[in-house]
């Protein structure tokens, strides 16, 4: 890889990274219910992975549970639940900055 294909790259991951930021709303302590577990390096994967699989309305994003640090809900959501530990809520705005993301 180049030094241009790599500074190409790391813009294209920068506003992906950016645009996925910016379509979730974060609820720190709390959880979902039923999700499915993912072992993820990184918020950024498991956002990517909920939008790929087109019926997540949410993720829990645990990075201290080895090998269960994203959790995919696919359920409608009924609210969160109290969680006390080091977990985020956050709950995916399928349109958003006007554009859908499915």
């Amino acid at each position: 890889m180049t030094v241009w294909q790599r500074k190409r790259f790391h813009v294209i991951f920068f506003y992906f990274n950016a645009l996925i930021t910016e379509c979730w709303e974060r609820t720190d302590d709390v959880h979902g219910f039923l999700g499915i577990p993912y072992n993820l390096a990184s918020l950024a994967e498991c956002q990517a992975a909920c939008i790929d699989s087109k019926t997540c309305v949410a993720i829990d994003w645990e990075p201290s549970n080895a090998g269960k640090t994203c959790w995919i809900l696919t359920l409608p959501y009924t609210g969160p639940t109290l969680h006390t530990g080091v977990i985020s809520h956050y709950e995916l705005n399928p349109v958003c900055s006007g554009k859908s993301l499915f």
